[in-house]
């Protein structure tokens, strides 16, 4: 009788144990498919078969960059795939400024720290209707 309950009470240890191993892979498989919402992109390089680069029909007629947040968004992609020294890598962005005239983000990044200091920025100048990039420059 004793025996028989043993294996019953083992049976039950290693269904418990299948069913942790299988909640435990299915969590990891999620944790490991978070990170790769944007690697779904495929990539190619080339020729571009359709250079068509000013026709108007079909284009976007909005503006590409309609607020700070998103003008901020983008120059931090772009200063983040940038080569840079060692201590340019250490700028985080400190500065968003909107050109009213001639409809320009200028978004700058800089060291953060309690010195004030001259030079040592990097600035980003983009169109707010195409969201061309029209300088990058670093403060002197």
């Amino acid at each position: 009788m004793a025996d028989a309950i043993g294996k019953e009470y083992d049976m039950k240890k290693l269904i418990v144990l299948i069913i942790v191993i299988f909640i435990s892979m299915a969590c990891l498989s999620a944790c490991e498919n978070k990170g790769k919402e944007n690697s779904m992109a495929e990539y190619k390089s080339g020729i571009y078969h359709d250079k068509n680069w000013n026709e108007s029909i079909g284009s976007h007629k909005g503006v590409a960059i309609p607020d700070k947040e998103t003008a901020l968004e983008i120059a931090k992609a772009i200063f983040n795939g940038m080569e840079k020294s060692k201590d340019v890598q250490e700028y985080t962005p400190q500065s968003v400024f909107f050109d009213e005239q001639d409809e320009i983000w200028i978004v700058s990044f800089w060291k953060d720290t309690d010195k004030i200091t001259l030079g040592g920025d990097c600035s980003i100048a983009m169109q707010k209707k195409d969201g061309k990039v029209l300088r990058i420059w670093y403060g002197e």
